[in-house]
């Protein structure tokens, strides 16, 4: 049964109650940890906001090799400590709709998995990257075919990068325009992040994650499982 955007997000809203201290400092360490940067979105972000640091600051002494450097150092940290911190934070989500337990140090818990991380980041960004080369809506159909990779590989940590990726695939059919959805329903609280200088972004980060974990519960069949009831092998 597919649920609305409007369902999802009452399921995460219902998720957080009592929880949203540690659902900030989840948000907060994962964001340091660069967990968000695993797609080829936020990669060209990185890459614009490096640009614009570059237009904005070239006039001082040697900025230019101190923002190189420093872009490289960060590019690295992020690539390397990305992956992991992603599986850890959605561990922590998962735990909010199952009711268990948790604290923002779980992000932490998935350094064991840095390789797998680097290689899920490396050929998500390639399978973007080329499909975008052929059409824009060709690349935004793959980034959300692929969209449950690091879910798959958080919840099967014996599966490889490739079998989470057919089996994204898999369970992403029918279901893209509905992550769609979900995710376009957050547009006016980044509008309301902007006006509030960010600030906003403390809430409607945590939130939107859960609900996106949410929305993974539901189509993999793992919210099946938690309440009981059969579920599908991935």
């Amino acid at each position: 049964m597919k649920l609305t955007s409007a369902e999802y997000k009452e399921i995460a809203r219902d998720a957080l109650k009592g929880s949203w201290g540690k659902a900030i400092g989840a948000m907060l360490l994962a964001a340091c940890l660069g967990a968000f940067g695993t797609s080829l979105y936020f990669i060209t972000h990185f890459m614009f906001i490096m640009s614009i640091a570059i237009r904005v600051f070239e006039s001082l002494p040697h900025y230019f090799l101190v923002l190189l450097i420093l872009g490289i150092i960060l590019a690295l940290f992020f690539f390397f400590a990305g992956g992991p911190a992603r599986f850890g934070y959605i561990d922590f989500n998962l735990a909010l709709l199952d009711r268990r337990e948790t604290s923002p140090s779980v992000v932490l818990h998935r350094f064991s998995m840095v390789w797998k991380g680097m290689y899920m980041k490396i050929a998500l960004f390639v399978y973007e990257f080329l499909f975008s080369l052929l059409l824009i809506i060709p690349g935004i159909v793959t980034m959300y075919a692929y969209a449950m990779v690091p879910y798959i590989l958080e919840e099967k940590q014996d599966y490889t990068v490739g079998k989470a990726m057919k089996m994204s695939r898999k369970i992403m059919r029918g279901h893209k325009w509905e992550l769609f959805c979900l995710r376009f329903s957050f547009l006016g609280w980044y509008f309301l992040s902007l006006a509030t200088f960010g600030l906003a972004l403390f809430y409607v980060l945590p939130y939107m994650n859960a609900a996106e974990a949410a929305f993974y519960n539901e189509i993999s069949g793992r919210a099946d499982a938690f309440y009981g009831r059969e579920t599908p092998e991935l």
